[in-house]
């Protein structure tokens, strides 16, 4: 009797509880087209500060875009260029990073200026998808607060700006007109998939773009007259058959059909459509060019803008531009060094990394691989570290690939903005037995001595490698290099000119066995031919000499002659020191290259998910002269980037050829992959 009763008791627990639950489910759908709006009175009592309730106040609505956004920034220099100053702005997506900066107070060519401080790839960061997203924004917000300061609030802004975003615990729409400044920036464009939500208020806010392109109707919850710029999309050339451009243009249409029924519903509305709907979103090496167009687009609507009220910009306005004149010419001057800001607070990134060693700026001799690692990256002021576990691949010849288990640490220190202290250890289990490792170790030390963006660069690079395979004490298990390098980098137009000149000293050992002595100067130009400048001519010279006289000159695969006679192990490199091989050189190596190639200018995309840029296409030919003998490889070479949405690029170099000294095809194969 008693286990019916509680029986039944359950029964009835469980029915009133469901019952509960569908009223809390059908409560909050019903409710899901009602907008979460924090701090609605004080974004009212300061436009109403603005207009002194004499006027309707002026509202400006920013639409997301990505790339495209940037022609609101064309706009707003023509409403300034003629007294119109919004009183108010609501944006969402990308268009809320051009309203927040510009609400700030910078002008339009100011943010230009912090947009093009570097390539935006430089501040964004795979991941692991933990947080929901593949994609980290640190690096871009740190870029944001050296310019407006880690502490800067939305409500204290000079032009009072409302951020719609969406949230993912709600369910609804959330407006935002007070906050931390760049928190809500980064949850502005927040995309799903590409980067994780962020945290406000119990939220879980997403880019707002994702539902509303244009959220008029939070501009006429506040004014009568509203200046709407657009930035949409319409591109006919779309692959309709491509998975991700139809999920992409299925999300689309549902939010064109909204957009065109809250345009239609206010006849007043003064819209200026920016004619730049059909650059793709990832267009942002364009930035400059839609920027005149959305000029040239608000500059068709003069007549009816003609009517508003023409106030121009404040005197408080023009003080905060004044005082970001100087932060933002020393942060496109520290960009110029190593392509980084310093970072305002702490930051954790647990993901990936596919790097390659082929960068001659590194100056790196003893190693050349591919190497995969998942890991963590820990920075801070001043300085960053990280550890790695995966696999190195050397796949640089088809004789030399192979790929084998691996673990990589490394710290850099920043005492000033342009100088590096770096440190590098790696273990590859590439030996039998397996574990056994090969140890490599490197110190660097690295001055910008001077350096402007685009123009030219002077810096002075030290390095210290080491290597052992830990398979004795002899000297064909170790090896040492020092190097002391120069650089110089001159760019005018439609010319480029690189120039090296270095000291390297060469051991068999830690403790400094049969030390030798080089010198080595490096030269190397590339000329654009006009008028398209899509075609080029690259020569380039590159000599290592022996200073003492008393050394074989060695070569190695960062000299950029490519061979499998050429090797980059310790057994190899001890091997070349030793006397009597007939190919070794014991004055001096040098080698004479020249390159034609074309720059393509289209870059193709893979539903605007992959972005392929920065390819060309070229014949190469390479001399190698080791004292009075030599020989040839040529053939054609390739090399493009891929790009995830723009913001992360991949670059990737392929030589293929005829080598001469091995007598062999298909013997120079390139490879390079950074992440």
């Amino acid at each position: 009797m008693f286990r019916k009763a509680l029986l039944v008791l359950v029964v009835v627990i469980m029915t009133v509880a469901n019952a509960f639950a569908e009223d809390a489910s059908v409560s909050s759908l019903l409710v899901s087209d009602i907008p979460i709006t924090y701090g609605d009175e004080a974004f009212r009592e300061r436009i109403l500060e603005r207009t002194r309730g004499a006027r309707d106040p002026i509202g400006l609505v920013l639409t997301g875009g990505s790339a495209r956004a940037v022609a609101h920034l064309g706009v707003l220099e023509y409403l300034e260029e003629n007294g119109i100053v919004p009183d108010f702005i609501v944006s969402n997506s990308m268009g809320s990073i051009i309203g927040m900066l510009y609400a700030a107070g910078l002008k339009p060519d100011q943010i230009i200026d912090i947009l093009g401080a570097s390539e935006l790839s430089d501040y964004f960061s795979f991941t692991l998808p933990l947080e929901g997203g593949l994609l980290l924004p640190s690096g871009f917000q740190t870029l944001v607060d050296s310019v407006v300061g880690a502490d800067l609030k939305l409500e204290d802004l000079e032009i009072p700006i409302m951020v719609v975003c969406e949230d993912l615990v709600t369910r609804r729409e959330i407006r935002i007109t007070e906050g931390d400044f760049s928190d809500v920036l980064i949850a502005s464009f927040a995309l799903p998939v590409y980067f994780p939500p962020v945290e406000y208020r119990g939220h879980l806010l997403i880019d707002g773009g994702v539902v509303s392109l244009a959220p008029i109707n939070a501009a006429y919850d506040y004014t009568d007259t509203v200046i709407l710029s657009t930035t949409f999309y319409d591109v006919p050339t779309l692959n309709l058959r491509n998975p991700i451009t139809v999920l992409n243009v299925a999300f689309e249409a549902g939010k064109n059909q909204k957009a065109a029924e809250d345009i239609k519903a206010h006849d007043d509305l003064i819209w200026i459509r920016c004619a730049v709907e059909h650059f793709s979103f990832m267009d942002f090496a364009k930035a400059a060019q839609m920027a005149v167009i959305g000029y040239e687009s608000a500059a068709e609507k003069s007549e009816e803008l003609a009517g508003l009220v023409h106030l121009g910009v404040s005197d408080s306005m023009e003080l905060r531009r004044e005082g970001y004149e100087q932060k933002i010419a020393d942060t496109v001057r520290s960009l110029s060094y190593f392509k980084r800001v310093e970072a305002a607070a702490p930051s954790i990134i647990l993901g990936f990394s596919l790097e390659s060693d082929q960068d001659w700026t590194a100056h790196k001799y003893l190693t050349d691989s591919v190497d995969l690692l998942f890991g963590v990256t820990y920075r801070d002021k001043g300085f960053e570290t990280g550890l790695g576990i995966g696999g190195a691949f050397d796949i640089t010849t088809p004789e030399t690939a192979g790929a084998y288990p691996a673990i990589e640490g490394f710290l850099s220190l920043y005492p000033l903005d342009n100088l590096r202290f770096s440190f590098e250890a790696s273990a590859d289990f590439c030996h039998e037995p397996w574990y056994i490792p090969q140890m490599y170790l490197r110190e660097g030390f690295d001055w910008i001595i001077d350096a402007r963006k685009d123009f030219y660069s002077v810096a002075f690079r030290q390095g210290f490698e080491y290597m052992t395979s830990f398979k004795g004490h002899d000297a064909q298990s170790t090896a040492l290099i020092i190097s002391a390098i120069l650089d110089g980098n001159l760019k005018i137009s439609w010319f480029d000119i690189d120039m090296s000149l270095g000291y390297l000293l060469s051991a068999d050992s830690i403790i400094f066995e049969n030390m030798r002595h080089y010198g080595q100067i490096r030269l190397s130009s590339r000329f654009y031919l006009p008028p398209a400048e899509t075609f080029f001519i690259e020569a380039a010279i590159f000599s290592r000499f022996t200073i003492d006289g008393q050394g074989y000159v060695p070569l190695f695969l960062s000299d950029g002659y490519v061979s499998p006679n050429i090797g980059k192990d310790v057994d190899y490199y001890n091997h070349y020191h030793a006397a009597g091989s007939v190919d070794e050189a014991r004055y001096h190596a040098s080698i004479i290259s020249l390159y034609a190639g074309y720059d393509v200018p289209v870059s193709p995309t893979f539903g605007e998910f992959i972005i392929i840029e920065d390819t060309e296409i070229g014949i190469y030919a390479d001399m190698l002269m080791r004292d009075l003998s030599f020989s040839v490889s040529t053939g054609v070479e390739f090399q493009t980037s891929f790009s995830l949405i723009g913001l992360v690029k991949m670059p990737f170099r392929m030589r293929l050829g005829y080598d001469s000294w091995a007598n062999s095809f298909a013997a120079s194969f390139m490879f390079s992959l950074r992440v």
